[in-house]
Parts: structure tokens; C-alpha cells; sequence
């Protein structure tokens, strides 16, 4: 294994995964809502994702998908109305205190929802299927650096988004009610809706 590509490919899939998109908003929205502890499984959802991202590249599902893109439109818009949903709850979310009486929220559903959203962003597809076979070397055996390239994906995934989970945790501590909260979640919701439209 070359550990110059290696550290290559963490700087090179850590600067693309730091940018803002759906699945930042999506962290940073749950944890605003529910708090870090009970949104830690978000950022899980997306390392799953991820490593399903990285399993479609590397056994060659990922060369289907580029030849049918209405497969690609169709999960696009699958993403983007959930969103829209996610962002009208937020909006029609009844105010509490936060600090009080956090609403509770079944963390299996989280997680589901967490790996719907990223499997739902062609952008993250997209990204894997142009960043995994530039830093895979013909001189070492290519099902070891899959997994040694998976599995680091997966890590920094997990490290990414628990950062925006942990930081926007921080923030919701200085909001005085979720009205607010709720109301910056469904902004999150909404932009990432329609960042995810365009692409």
C-alpha cells in the first residue's frame, strides 16, 4: 500500500466532505434539535453510507450508474423532497424551551434518515466514483487498497460530521427557544434542498 496516496486521498476526501452540503445540514439540523448525544448516530449514518458509496465504486456498480444518469435525476429528486419535508416539519414545529424538554426522536430513525439523505446526494456518488480511482496504485493488490480506501473514507466521514454536530451542539446552548432552533434547522433544510436541486 503507498502511503503517500494514502495521505493523498484523507486530505483530498476530507477537503470535499468539510464543504457545506445536505448532509452538513442535515447533522447540524439534528443536532440543534436533539443535541449531540442523541444525534451522535447521524454522523454514523453517514459513515454507513459512505462505505456504501465506496462499495458500489470499487465493484463496479458505480461504472452502471454513470451509463443510466436518469437513475441519478431520479434519486436526486428522491433527496431533495425530503428535504422539503424535513424542512416543513421544522417550520410547523410547535416552540418549546429547548433546555427543558428536548423532543426525544427514535435513534434508529435518525440513523435511517441520516443514510437516506447521503445516499440520496449524487454529489457524494459522484465525488466517489471521481476520487477513489485516482489513488488506487497497479502495483498493489487493488481489494486491499478498496478496503484500506473504504475504511478511511468511513473514518473521516464519521470525523466530518460529528465536527458539525459537536459545533452546532455548541450553538443550540445559546438559543433561548427551539422556535428559533427550529426555524434556523428548517433554513438548513431548505437551502440544502436547494443546493441539491441544482446539481
Amino acid at each position: 500500500m503507498d502511503l503517500t496516496l494514502v495521505s493523498l486521498f484523507v486530505i483530498t476526501f476530507a477537503s470535499i466532505l468539510i464543504l457545506p452540503g445536505p448532509n452538513a445540514a442535515f447533522a447540524v439540523g439534528q443536532s440543534l434539535r436533539y443535541g449531540f448525544a442523541s444525534s451522535i448516530v447521524v454522523p454514523l449514518g453517514f459513515m454507513l453510507a459512505t462505505g456504501i458509496h465506496a462499495l458500489l465504486i470499487f465493484s463496479g456498480i458505480g461504472l452502471v450508474i454513470k451509463e443510466l444518469p436518469l437513475f441519478l435525476v431520479f434519486i436526486k429528486w428522491a433527496g431533495v423532497f425530503y428535504l422539503l419535508f424535513l424542512a416543513y416539519k421544522a417550520f410547523k414545529n410547535v416552540p418549546e424551551q429547548i433546555e427543558c424538554s428536548p423532543k426525544k426522536i427514535p435513534k434508529l430513525k435518525m440513523f435511517t434518515s441520516a443514510v437516506f439523505v447521503s445516499l440520496t446526494n449524487p454529489k457524494a456518488l459522484l465525488a466517489s466514483f471521481l476520487v477513489y480511482p485516482v489513488f488506487i496504485s497497479p502495483v498493489h493488490a487493488y481489494n486491499f487498497q478498496a478496503i484500506a480506501l473504504s475504511l478511511c473514507a468511513m473514518a473521516i466521514s464519521f470525523l466530518v460530521y460529528g465536527s458539525y454536530s459537536f459545533f452546532a451542539s455548541v450553538l443550540k446552548g445559546r438559543l433561548s427557544s427551539s422556535k428559533l432552533a427550529d426555524r434556523i434547522v428548517g433554513g438548513l433544510y431548505l437551502g440544502a434542498a436547494s443546493v441539491l436541486a441544482t446539481k
